[in-house]
């Protein structure tokens, strides 16, 4: 691809951003809406003009391009079509196959993708998609073909519509079959081949071999028919039942029905109306095929590659994709047209590295046309060989670097590579003179660099070229999925081979294959055994046997497959599947015994492929779900589907239990399947519950509403004998390590298998913890999260994240710490002498941090009558001017004071300039209004803004009554307040600023003479990310950004302030269902007492596509004493007897016998206990504690309350004679008392115990002790 291409891509990529701002009614700045309309970063604006508002960015560029000039460029639209193409807007033709949401019935036109309300719902998509992809896919339209009852349809459809997808057209029956294929004439031969097709196609599913498209099903009728007659429910058609569930789903995704034949004819040369076919399917649409024969796949593709030369796409292709599972084996195939550009390969933002210097290359293989680049120390570069990188300079304006472009030529190391230089338009390697000028450029003006993302084309065969190509080496069309069978050559063969035989069968047969041996027999008959070796014909076996039935967790992996690509398709974000991949779970089968397979035909899918002896182990088990949020909806569906946890008779009862304490927000539903908008508000646990029983009435659903952990209420519900008994296997669905953890521990102490799932964006992990086999969660530690420096944070910030955390911690201590420390401080500063307070206070913190409280009160200390008639101007006015003074302070103070401590020539200890590498030089700001440059026109806004929501959040703290509602005082500050505040003190220089501060006790006098009547507390708020209307992200934006001005970082939009400062992390629906079924695959794999090599732990990446499977490591050896060893799943039990009890409980003394006497062997014959520690908490160590009789004689149970109350933890002294009673609730906190409460519930404690052999001076750590609590029965 040339260089102007790439240009000129990179172009309409830009573009591309500003239609989707086009959509919004209104021109708003960036730091005014957070909505996704307008969502734009400064990164994006033309290089040539400066950070600055929209409308005048719009204004500079004139009519902005139409989506389908977008759709035209990815898909490899020629100049001229674009060119030729009329933009106006087009709207959809009705019709009465048109379905809409009553709420959502408006126009269907292509710019009404977003209503105002969406931006919530898809807030964790869009971080992860990014606003050009996510405008695509709230534009595109899907078409899909398929069985309407089937599950893998469901799936689908189900993550195309909570991804937001434009609309959904289903390709329906229209009469006479279950697909309209048929000519009108049935003597014709079309009509008859047609009509085959259908037969065929009705044969090749079997709807009741599909547990998941039933739960569907029932799912759907039960919401969308509830008030319908029960005689009456057979007679609802299944496609009318989908369209009512998608608009359930989602109300904002059109819905529509078409024949296959009119889409098939209305795509050709065949029809006359290319424009009412051009309309339905709008200018960005996909085809995904499910779950149909494979001469139907090729139909759809065929006609997919050649539609008619009138329509918009002019001689270019729909995407296809197509997906279909039978039995434990699945296949997804891709083709995207001959000319398909991916914008984006993996979605990940270039990292920014920071840059030490650059000099010319003296080798001379190079001949002084290579430079070469060091990062600055502690920095690792991404680049590699080929890439385009920019460079971030101080100097926006550099002519020098404007006009060449740099490549990597060699990397060298994670910290230096070498370069060249082109000049931008033709393929010139600058050198010599020019390039001396431009490596000094570099120097002096560049902080630092990024990767450059250029797009990517691909050519895709179509699924006839693919089949005919799929053995020859030269052709990479087959994507890995699992490394121990991608590269299988035989089984790749065996698996398509079967898949191309499953029709043959069907079509001489009239019927799929059963799982005797004469129907496998026969099914070989049409199997192309080319290339299939002795081990891989066990494979084609065992797909016969499987192949009518559908396996649901296999079912939702490609649902979520399916979805992916088409949204791949529709965006041309992310690298998509080239062209085939095959995944199937055949070790599942492994203990499946043909004797367990008697009388499973037409029963289901699950008793079909494992017997119904097995599925009744399905349904007696007892299974906890952590969590029901995104991947916890997932995970319940499928097991819903699978039957588990509905066994209900005398001798046993199966059990789905769920635990949730957060309720449903409008953000969780592009995520989560079993929640509406209805459901906003209600706790996820129970309206979970209330959809599990639609979707399958016979599951046992025990929901709670409680934390897991520390929270004494959790510990209630799930006690001890809980975990011992009332659980077989946990499933994590969390979003917190700390969470994860206790979990595990749990397990471990109670060997339960645990099964733990987790998501960020288009990554997903599953981990299998296999008791008495595996590792367990916590055996591996994940690196922690890396930190910012406080340095880095106060004086020296050079990336964005470092500002929006600076913004995030302002606003905590502004409008949560300090309102506290009022609430706080002030009945003390009012009651005690000021002489004792200041006293006391410097005896708790410090001189320095003293000082600063006492001026923060003097501050913060204001009292305001509420019925004074000014009430509502006064606290107006003082927080305004509050504002103002703070902006004065952070703005312009600092950053002055900041250069007179350190001025730009000065240099470090090691004679270096100080401001260099990672330290940039600040710039104080002020608002000018005599200025009127870009750049000021922006520190002005910003400043604008930060006395705005400053002003508006201090009101509120002081407004605790909430008299604004009753005495009319209104907290918005607007903007015209703002400027002319900001105006009438134009330098924002404080009067007092020259001034000596006083001394500390004159600001503890005066915040004491306001204390006695400030009567009521301060409201101090917490940081609150997805409510625009409290203004904490705009606050929080506004504070940042100036900031970041202020050091030459370029600033963001509220959008990425909101991702950073709230911590969100990105999330899809497609990684979310996909990971969940593969946690379904390991229950069951678990239910069956699988060996630990067939166990998978899982890591995947949608956008690579990468899928990695490794079997879960066996549990680490820990050393004991004499070359024993534990893991840690073993435990040594000591029972306290009934005699102890009556005493009050086992002592010390008789734990450290026990302990010795379980611990000695043949070998070792004297042992000592060295220590004794129960968690943090050290119980004994002998060292200090082996003479004292008062430890040793207190019972254990005491000492772990008395370690509680004590607060001492291991390497402290741990001395229980105090002669007092620790454990009096009076000097305990709510913490402690919660921590002994629970302590007093449990049947048991572990205790982590050191011995030494007392000969040979020899330490170990025994396997965990647990000392058992005599229990009265």
């Amino acid at each position: 691809m040339t260089i102007r291409t790439l240009e000129l891509l990179a172009c309409l990529a830009l573009l591309c951003l500003f239609q989707i701002i086009a959509v919004s009614a209104s021109s708003r700045t960036i730091s005014g809406s957070s909505s996704i309309k307008t969502l734009i970063s400064y990164n994006s604006l033309p290089k040539s003009k400066p950070h600055g508002l929209i409308k005048k960015t719009i204004g500079k560029w004139g009519t902005l391009p139409s989506e389908k000039k977008q759709l035209l460029q990815f898909r490899g639209g020629e100049q001229s079509d674009i060119d030729d193409y009329d933009s106006e807007t087009e709207s959809d033709t009705d019709s009465e196959n048109d379905y809409e949401s009553e709420s959502e019935a408006e126009s269907d036109s292509d710019s009404d993708s977003d209503s105002d309300g969406d931006e919530e719902r898809y807030s964790r998509q869009f971080y992860t998609l990014g606003a050009r992809a996510h405008g695509l896919v709230r534009s595109s339209t899907i078409i899909v073909d398929g069985p309407a009852q089937s599950g893998l349809v469901y799936e689908a459809v189900k993550n195309l519509a909570l991804s937001g997808v434009g609309k959904i057209i289903l390709l329906t029956k229209d009469k006479g079959g279950e697909y309209d294929i048929s000519s009108e004439d049935e003597n014709d031969e079309e009509g008859d081949s047609d009509r085959e097709t259908r037969r065929l196609e009705d044969i090749y599913y079997n709807s009741k071999m599909d547990d998941l498209g039933s739960t569907y099903r029932n799912g759907a009728v039960a919401e969308c028919f509830a008030n319908h007659q029960e005689d009456a429910m057979d007679e609802i058609d299944d496609v009318e039942i989908m369209v009512e569930y998608v608009l359930r789903l989602n109300p904002s995704v059109k819905i529509k029905t078409m024949g296959r034949n009119e889409f098939l004819s209305g795509i050709s040369d065949e029809t006359e109306d290319d424009d009412a076919m051009d309309t339905i399917l709008g200018c960005n649409s996909v085809l995904l095929c499910i779950d149909r024969p494979l001469s139907t796949q090729q139909t759809l593709n065929d006609a997919c590659r050649n539609l008619s030369d009138s329509m918009f796409y002019s001689q270019k292709s729909i995407p296809f994709v197509s997906i279909e599972t039978a039995g434990v084996y699945g296949k997804a195939f891709c083709d995207f047209g001959d000319e398909f550009h991916v914008v984006d390969e993996d979605g990940e933002e270039p990292k920014a590295t920071l840059l030490e210097d650059m000099t010319i290359s003296e080798e001379e293989k190079y001949d002084g046309e290579v430079a070469v680049l060091n990062c600055i120390e502690g920095e690792r570069h991404d680049v590699s060989k080929g890439d385009l990188i920019e460079f971030q300079c101080k100097n926006s304006d550099s002519a020098a670097l404007k006009a060449a472009e740099c490549e990597v030529v060699y990397v060298k190391n994670p910290t230096c590579f070498t370069v060249k230089f082109r000049s931008k338009g033709h393929s010139k390697t600058v050198k010599g003179e020019e390039l001396d000028a431009l490596v000094g450029a570099i120097n002096h003006d560049a902080n630092s660099f990024s990767r450059i993302k250029v797009p990517k084309p691909l050519a895709f065969l179509s699924l006839r070229g693919a089949l005919a190509s799929q053995d020859s080496p030269r052709k990479e069309i087959f994507a890995a999925s699992d490394l121990d069978k991608s590269f299988d050559y035989s089984r790749r063969k065996a698996i398509m081979s079967s898949f191309a035989s499953l029709e043959e069968y069907v079509r001489n047969t009239d019927s799929l294959p059963s799982s005797s041996d004469e129907d496998g027999i026969e099914f070989h008959r049409y199997l192309d055994k080319e290339g299939i070796d002795n081990v891989s014909q066990k494979i084609t076996s065992s797909f016969a046997k499987t192949a009518k039935a559908k396996f649901a967790p296999l079912q939702a992996i490609y649902g979520a497959l399916g979805a992916q690509e088409a949204l791949k398709a529709a965006t041309g974000l992310y690298n998509p599947i080239r062209q085939f991949l095959l995944y199937d779970c055949d070790e599942v089968l492994t203990r499946v015994k043909k004797s367990n397979l008697e009388s499973t035909e037409e029963s289901s899918g699950m008793a079909y492929i494992f017997g119904k002896k097995f599925v009744k182990k399905f349904a007696s088990k007892k299974i906890f779900v952590v969590g029901s949020g995104a991947i916890g909806c997932e995970i319940l569906k499928n097991l819903a589907a699978m039957d588990v946890g509905t066994m209900k008779n005398k001798k046993k009862m199966g059990e789905v239990i769920l635990t949730d304490m957060d309720t449903i927000e409008k953000s969780n539903l592009s995520r989560q399947l079993l929640f509406r908008d209805g459901d906003v508000g209600k706790f996820k646990s129970v309206a979970a519950q209330e959809a599990m029983k639609r979707m399958n009435s016979k599951v046992n659903m025990n929901v709670h509403t409680s934390k897991v952990g520390d929270d004494p209420m959790g510990q209630s519900v799930f006690d001890d004998s809980f975990w011992s008994s009332g659980v077989d296997i946990v499933l994590n669905a969390l979003d917190n390590v700390e969470a994860r953890l206790f979990i595990d521990s749990q397990c471990v102490a109670n060997k339960k298998a645990l099964i733990d799932a987790g998501t960020l964006g288009a990554k997903g992990n599953v981990q299998v913890v296999v008791p008495k086999k595996s590792e367990s969660y916590g055996s591996s530690a994940d690196p922690p999260e890396p930190t910012i420096p406080v340095c880095t944070l106060k004086n020296f910030p050079y990336e964005i994240s470092h500002t929006i955390q600076w913004g995030r911690d302002l606003f905590d201590g502004l409008y949560n710490r300090r309102p506290s420390q009022i609430n706080e401080q002030k009945e003390s500063l009012s009651t005690m002498e000021l002489s004792n307070f200041a006293r006391e206070l410097l005896a708790k913190v410090g001189e320095d941090v003293a000082t600063e409280m006492a001026e923060e009160l003097a501050e913060d200390m204001i009292f305001f009558d509420p019925d004074d008639d000014e009430y509502a101007s006064q606290i107006k006015s003082a927080a305004l001017n509050w504002a103002l003074d703070l902006a004065t302070k952070l703005y312009d103070d600092a950053m002055s004071n900041l250069l007179k401590k350190h001025p730009l020539n000065s240099l470090d200890d090691d004679e270096k300039p100080f401001w260099s590498g990672a330290r940039r030089a600040p710039t104080p700001l002020r608002y000018r209004e005599d200025i009127t440059s870009y750049e000021q026109e922006i520190i002005n806004e910003n400043l604008t803004d930060f006395i705005r929501y400053a002003a508006r959040l201090r009101i509120e703290a002081y407004d605790s009554g909430n008299r604004r509602y009753e005495d009319g005082l209104v907290t918005t500050v607007s903007t015209d307040e703002a400027q002319e505040l900001l105006s009438s003190s134009i330098e924002l220089k404080r009067q007092s600023s020259k001034a000596k501060k006083p001394p500390a006790i004159n600001w503890l006098k005066e915040a004491k003479d306001e204390s006695s009547s400030l009567k009521h507390d301060l409201n101090a708020v917490s940081f609150e990310k997805d409510d625009d209307s409290n203004g904490h992200v705009a606050f929080v934006t506004a504070a940042s950004n100036l900031r970041a001005i202020a050091y030459g970082i370029t600033p963001v939009d509220q959008m990425e302030t909101r991702k950073v400062a709230g911590k969100i992390v990105p999330a899809m629906i497609t990684t979310t269902a996909f990971v969940s079924a593969l946690s379904c695959i390991e229950f069951v794999k678990l239910t069956q007492k699988a060996d630990l090599n067939l166990h998978r732990n899982a890591f995947i990446n949608l956008a690579l596509p990468l899928f990695a499977f490794t079997a879960p490591l066996p549990a680490e050896e820990i050393d004991g004493l004499d070359g024993s060893s534990h893991t840690i799943w073993d435990i040594i039990v000591v029972k306290e007897s009934k005699k102890n009890n009556a005493k009050g409980g086992m002592t010390m003394k008789q734990l450290i016998r026990k302990v010795v006497s379980k611990s000695n062997t043949s070998e070792v014959k004297e042992i000592a206990v060295s220590n004794i520690s129960w968690g943090e908490y050290m119980l004994y160590a002998n060292f200090l504690h082996e003479d004292d009789d008062t430890l040793l004689n207190t019972p254990v149970q005491q000492l772990l309350v008395e370690a509680i109350s004590s607060g001492d933890i291991e390497d402290e002294d741990f001395d229980s004679s105090d002669g007092e009673d620790s454990s009096s609730p009076k000097e305990l906190n709510e913490s402690q008392l919660a921590e002994i409460d629970a302590l007093k519930r449990r049947s048991f404690a572990n205790l982590s115990v050191l011995v030494e052999d007392t000969e040979t001076g020899e330490e170990a750590e025994l396997a965990p002790i647990r000392l058992q609590w005599w229990k009265e029965q």
